[in-house]
C-alpha cells in the first residue's frame, strides 16, 4: 500500500487507493502532472501542483481529475461531497471531497467508471461514420451537468474556425485536422464566465463530455492548450458571445489507441503520516 495513502471518511485505504489511481488516470493537457493530493481521515484535498500551461490549462487538468475522483468514490458506494476553492486564502487548494453517506451506483456512474481507462487523446484521422443525434443530447446533458455548455460548430463556422486556430496557413492545409473526416463532431466546451471557479468546473465538465463520448464508443482530440486568450476572444464571438470557450474538441470514430501507464501515486499523495518533501503543501 502506498505510505500516502490512509482511509479516508468511509473508504478503506485500498479503495482510497482505487480513487486516487481514477483521478489520476486523465492525461493532463501538457506532459506534468499538475496536482497533488491530501489525504486527511476525513478528506481528500485536491492542491494545484506544478504546471507548464498557465494557471487556466492547470484548472481545466485538475478539473478532470476531480471528476473522476468524484465518480470513482460514487463507484464505491459513498458519496463525495465536494467543496470547491474552499479557503480565500489557499488559491492552490482547489476542492476538498469527503466520502460521507451512502449513495447507490447508477448503470450510468458505472459506464463513466469504466470508461476512465477508455477515455485518451487520438489525434489519428477519424472514419466517415457520423455521431448519432442521440449520443450529441448525451454530451450536451454531461456539459450542463457540470454548470458548462456544449456548442456545435458547424461546417458554415469551419473557416473562421480555421483562419483564428490557424492564422499564419496560407493554403488552409493546416485546418485539415478540423474537417479529417466527414463523420467528425467539433465542439466547444464553455462557461458562463471566466472565472477560476468556472474553469475549475470547466475541466470538470470536459472530462464528464470525454467520459460520456468514450463510454458509447468515440474517440476524441483536444486543442484546450492552444487556445491562447486572443483565440478564445475570437471564438467566443463566433460562438455567439454567450459563453467563455475552455475547450475545443472533435470527436468520431478512431483507431484504438494505447493505454497510458497508472501516475505513481508516491509523486502526487501526500498524508499527515507521509507528509510532502520540501514544505508542500
Amino acid at each position: 500500500m502506498k505510505a500516502g495513502v490512509i482511509p479516508v471518511g468511509r473508504l478503506s485505504a485500498r479503495q482510497v487507493r482505487s480513487v486516487l489511481l481514477a483521478a489520476t488516470t486523465p492525461p493532463p493537457l501538457h506532459d506534468t502532472r499538475p496536482w497533488r493530493f491530501l489525504c486527511t481521515p476525513a478528506s481528500i484535498e485536491l492542491y494545484a501542483g506544478p504546471a507548464a500551461g498557465g494557471r487556466r490549462g492547470q484548472l481545466l487538468d485538475c478539473g478532470a481529475a476531480l471528476m473522476n475522483l468524484r465518480l470513482a468514490v460514487k463507484a464505491q458506494g459513498c458519496h463525495p461531497d465536494v467543496r470547491l476553492l474552499p479557503a480565500a486564502t489557499r488559491p492552490d487548494l482547489l476542492a476538498v471531497v469527503r466520502p460521507r453517506g451512502l449513495e447507490p451506483v447508477t448503470p450510468v456512474d458505472r459506464s463513466l467508471v469504466k470508461a476512465i481507462r477508455l477515455r485518451r487523446g487520438n489525434c489519428s484521422p477519424f472514419s466517415a461514420a457520423l455521431v448519432p443525434p442521440v449520443v450529441q443530447r448525451e454530451l450536451r446533458k454531461a456539459a450542463e451537468l457540470e454548470r458548462a455548455w456544449l456548442a456545435t460548430i458547424g461546417d458554415a463556422q469551419l473557416p473562421r474556425l480555421c483562419e483564428i486556430m490557424f492564422p499564419d496557413s496560407t493554403d488552409g492545409t493546416d485546418g485539415t485536422d478540423f474537417a479529417a473526416a466527414p463523420g467528425r463532431l467539433l465542439v466547444a466546451v464553455g462557461s458562463l464566465h471566466d472565472t477560476p471557479l468556472a474553469q475549475l468546473q470547466a475541466g470538470q465538465a470536459v472530462q464528464r463530455v470525454l467520459l460520456t463520448a468514450a463510454a458509447t464508443g468515440l474517440s476524441a482530440a483536444h486543442w484546450s492548450d492552444t487556445l491562447t486568450p486572443a483565440r478564445r476572444r475570437d471564438l467566443r464571438r463566433l460562438l455567439g458571445g454567450g459563453m467563455w470557450p475552455q475547450a475545443l474538441l472533435r470527436l468520431g470514430h478512431g483507431a484504438p489507441v494505447p493505454l497510458r501507464p497508472h501516475t505513481d501515486l508516491d509523486a502526487v499523495v501526500a498524508s499527515d503520516e507521509r507528509p510532502f518533501s520540501r514544505g508542500w503543501p
